[in-house]
């Protein structure tokens, strides 16, 4: 029974190699991210703060007055600059300070194409892709029925699957954030050192999730993504306990508690995660996610009549 297992893992990741439509969508997608974020990488404007350009005043931020509306307020005097000199100097210190112009540039870059490419359109679409074909791609070739022939119980079958496109899914979401990090210069091999660990794990958890919706849906990919643009989209970032449901509210919580323990000077909180999890709490749920779709799905596989795709 072992030997035939694993020749069935192997056979599924195998047979992985059959690239989706989904996953060109998402290689499509993947691609457009990339050449945007070289383009604002190597632009003139990059991701620091002392190159932001002021809508109002059409100069760098670092060439802009603080508190230009108090400035003028105060009168032409020898008094009056001195006021003025010291509403600067808090401004003019914090661009002199090569830590906070680090930090500033990779919390801008996280929130960009981290939390809201990567996290938000790459990791969930390439998963979705090859964790739903697990048993998807069975039903439309029509090959469900002579896979349960084999000599094995339907529980080992649908680990079998899961295992054998489970090291496609982190190919896919891990290479998608190994190339959006290359393409962002130094910041983005910081943020691929920094992050690597949170893309891992919520891999992992949205794989066994997929796998799941396409061992029971017959069209998978569509409840996938009505699931992740719509319930994971909107409930992950909203205030209270309804959060507490999503896999992207813990994967946030991770990516914001390494951008936490990464950052010395800055602040995190413009990442919009509300009242993140711990790390221990977001690893133990997601994992623990990954464990119980795994174990639901095996049940339910068990207990199911499937069919091919007609």
């Amino acid at each position: 029974m072992l030997n035939a297992f694993l020749a069935l893992v192997v056979f599924s990741f195998q047979r992985q190699r059959q690239v989706r439509q989904m996953a060109w969508v998402a290689g499509g997608l993947l691609g457009l991210l990339t050449g945007t974020v070289a383009v604002m990488t190597h632009g003139p404007s990059g991701w620091g703060f002392e190159n932001r350009y002021s809508m109002r005043y059409g100069t760098e931020v670092r060439n802009i007055p603080a508190l230009v509306d108090l400035v003028q307020m105060t009168p032409n005097t020898s008094e009056g600059s001195a006021l003025t000199m010291m509403i600067y100097a808090p401004f003019r210190a914090v661009l002199a300070d090569p830590k906070f112009l680090d930090d500033w540039a990779f919390l801008n870059f996280s929130r960009w194409v981290v939390f809201t490419m990567h996290l938000g359109f790459v990791m969930p679409l390439f998963t979705l892709a090859y964790g739903s074909a697990g048993m998807g791609a069975e039903r439309e070739s029509r090959t469900l029925i002579w896979l349960l022939t084999r000599p094995l119980p339907r529980w080992a079958i649908y680990l079998a699957k899961f295992l054998g496109g489970l090291p496609w899914c982190l190919a896919a979401s891990g290479g998608g954030f190994v190339v959006l990090c290359l393409a962002g210069g130094s910041l983005g091999l910081r943020a691929l050192v920094t992050y690597w660990p949170a893309v891992v794990a919520g891999t992992v958890g949205f794989a066994a999730l997929f796998h799941l919706l396409g061992a029971v849906f017959r069209r998978p990919a569509v409840v996938g993504l009505v699931y992740v643009f719509f319930f994971e989209m909107l409930v992950a970032n909203l205030p209270g306990s309804l959060k507490q449901l999503s896999l992207n509210y813990y994967t946030r919580s991770l990516l914001y508690n390494e951008a936490t323990a990464a950052l010395t000077v800055v602040s995190p909180e413009s990442l919009d995660v509300y009242a993140p999890a711990s790390g221990l709490v977001a690893w133990a749920t997601i994992l623990t996610a990954a464990v119980v779709f795994t174990v639901l799905g095996m049940w339910l596989f068990t207990r199911q009549e499937p069919q091919d795709e007609t």
